[in-house]
């Protein structure tokens, strides 16, 4: 188990999802933030829906 480095959850880095706005939250934190082992599953989610509708540079 993991501390998220945004909201502080606890959650395991190993479970992963294939939702589509956490696998792009989980892209913008390997190619921006250098984060992602350690940024929780909702946290990726949110990241991954914000990137989607404002990072257009990636379309």
């Amino acid at each position: 188990m993991k501390t998220c480095s945004l909201c502080q959850a606890r959650f395991d880095p190993a479970v992963r999802t294939a939702d589509p706005a956490t696998e792009a939250g989980l892209f913008l934190a390997r190619e921006l933030y250098d984060d992602a082992d350690d940024v929780c599953p909702r946290c990726l989610a949110n990241r991954g829906t914000l990137g989607m509708m404002y990072c257009r540079e990636f379309d």
